[in-house]
């Protein structure tokens, strides 16, 4: 009886995880569809629209999109918006929270994390994972911050928010960890492996 239970539950965490990805994913397509599907309805004859033309139109909206922000004006436009956006109490909540969450695992973002290491965290003797983000201040004028201090950034678990701390160089450790085990790391409190033992 043991063995079968164990060999049920084994397949139950084998199978949930894929079951929610395939539900989220089916989800984000579901809502894509229906929200550009009605333009491309607007846009087009009604005969013309077979269903999936609202993912499909997703593609290059997102593509274009990326290219306008690499425009110096339309990025100024977008970060106004952005800036009236944040000013909503609820909707600032939950826009900086997906923000900063999509941002973490850009390659623009892991390009600013220069190391993985680990932040001694008193009291007691716990540490954190952080990322530290800059390691020379010579060139800002923040005069509150001494030579032998860098900043690093410590997400919280789940993605939920993070902080940045100042701290002296002594009390931070380098480790042998890629930026993307780190995050898998700590978005899934510790759970989750290394890319190679998954």
């Amino acid at each position: 009886m043991k063995s079968i239970r164990r060999t049920f539950i084994k397949g139950l965490i084998a199978i949930i995880p894929l079951i929610f990805t395939l539900y989220l994913l089916f989800w984000f397509a579901g809502t894509l569809e229906m929200a550009l599907g009605y333009i491309f309805k607007f846009i087009f004859p009604d005969s013309w629209y077979i269903r999936g033309f609202g993912v499909a139109l997703a593609i290059p909206l997102v593509f274009f999109f990326g290219c306008f922000l690499e425009s110096r004006s339309f990025r100024k436009v977008f970060n106004t918006f952005e800036t009236q956006v944040i000013q909503i109490p609820f909707i600032k909540s939950i826009y900086t929270t997906m923000r900063d969450f999509t941002s973490l695992f850009s390659h623009e973002n892991k390009g600013k994390f220069k190391q993985v290491v680990l932040v001694n965290a008193p009291p007691g003797n716990s540490q954190q994972i952080g990322f530290i983000t800059v390691s020379d201040f010579e060139d800002t004028s923040h005069t509150f911050i001494t030579d032998d201090q860098i900043a690093v950034y410590i997400p919280f678990s789940y993605q939920v928010g993070g902080q940045t701390v100042i701290i002296s160089r002594e009390h931070v450790i380098g480790i042998d960890m890629s930026v993307e085990d780190a995050l898998r790391f700590i978005a899934t409190a510790g759970i989750a492996g290394s890319t190679n033992n998954a």
